[in-house]
């Protein structure tokens, strides 16, 4: 098997893109390839229901043995898995369009009916650490974790702090003003290359 590019990494047998985008909502708007064109993406790593459980491992979201858990539940509920998968991805597209200031007042809503949904659903449980926000352990689980927190950060301070790659429109915070890429290594090379092309000719 060929090495995979520096921006992607192997996760329990699903490839999967690393996180760039100092915040695991950035970074989920960041599971397609290019925004800078709205219909579907060339390259997708949100393939499956079991894919998503696996990023929200991998990027901190849930713990393994809950994604354990809710593989077994999809694998029995193949048709409400999909589903769920249906609603991740078109929750994915309106975000971004609110994050990035796009979204039409239908757009907004949609994405503001998710998280609204997501935060009803949660209950204040006693934990050893003190009272926690928990949301119910079912297949709706990693999408409504991930609307709670972005609707926090949607109203939080960081909002001011997020960024667009100017090459491929991914997103990052930003806090200190000084980060132009979503990645040196990715894009940011790629545009030193196009820049050093064009000096030379």
């Amino acid at each position: 098997m060929s090495a995979l590019p520096s921006h992607l990494e192997l996760v329990q047998g699903v490839v999967l893109p690393k996180p760039v985008g100092a915040h695991p909502v950035l970074d989920f708007v960041n599971t397609r390839s290019e925004w800078t064109t709205r219909g579907p993406a060339r390259t997708e790593w949100l393939t499956s229901y079991d894919a998503f459980l696996t990023w929200s491992s991998y990027v901190g979201l849930l713990p393994p043995a809950t994604v354990i858990r809710l593989i077994e539940q999809a694998s029995s509920s193949a048709t409400e898995a999909g589903r769920r998968l249906q609603a991740t991805l078109d929750f994915r597209a309106d975000l971004y369009d609110v994050l990035t200031g796009q979204a039409a007042d239908t757009t907004f809503e949609s994405a503001a009916r998710v998280i609204e949904k997501a935060s009803g659903r949660r209950r204040l449980v006693r934990s050893e650490d003190g009272p926690v926000w928990e949301l119910p352990e079912d297949l709706a689980l990693p999408l409504h974790q991930l609307a709670v927190l972005a609707g926090e950060l949607l109203t939080g301070s960081s909002r001011e702090h997020v960024r667009t790659c100017p090459s491929c429109g991914w997103l990052f915070l930003d806090p200190r003003g000084r980060r132009r890429w979503c990645s040196m290594a990715t894009c940011g090379n790629r545009a030193k290359v196009r820049a050093h092309a064009a000096r030379t000719r």
